[in-house]
């Protein structure tokens, strides 16, 4: 009989240690995830607007804050063209008022054009109409027209794309 009762506190031991494993093994799976994303001491954003991705010597994110209250907004420029995306420009953290714009730019109008798009972390609202942010991108160019006349052709090539 003692046998059976110490097999049975045993199989119980058991059972409320592997209960404590799960819940240690839990309670670090949620801080890494936390730790990982960023929310450890560190304020999260609100909402978040991504443009699709161009190309342009000059690519600039642009964000208008149209609420009633300041706003936090931090910006990137990602190029996503790899295996991993890769922060091009920022991130860029700018307190924005009311009525005024915030933005950051990568580039000159003549380089070479780059890839990417627009990452917008919007602090202070959780409402995405808000705020209004787009990715210009600018490129200028020349191109030689054909024999006979072999002119130079300079022109400029402007994309607007729309953040949601």
């Amino acid at each position: 009989m003692n046998n059976h009762h110490e097999a049975a506190e045993e199989s119980k031991s058991r059972q409320m240690l592997g209960g404590r494993q799960r819940s240690i093994s839990r309670i670090l799976a949620a801080a890494g995830i936390l730790i990982a994303t960023g929310a450890a001491g560190t304020a999260q954003a609100d909402t978040t607007l991504y443009t699709s991705a161009t190309r342009g010597g000059r690519l600039s994110c642009i964000a208008v804050n149209v609420s009633k209250k300041t706003l936090t907004i931090t910006m990137s420029i990602v190029d996503g063209t790899g295996t991993e995306p890769t922060v091009l420009a920022g991130p860029t953290r700018v307190a924005t008022a009311p009525g005024l714009e915030a933005s950051l730019d990568l580039g000159q109008f003549t380089d070479p054009s780059s890839e990417g798009y627009c990452v917008f972390q919007v602090s202070g609202t959780g409402n995405r109409d808000d705020v209004r942010a787009v990715l210009v991108s600018n490129k200028a160019t020349t191109q030689t027209l054909p024999p006979p006349d072999n002119s130079i052709f300079p022109y400029f090539i402007t994309r607007v794309l729309e953040a949601h």
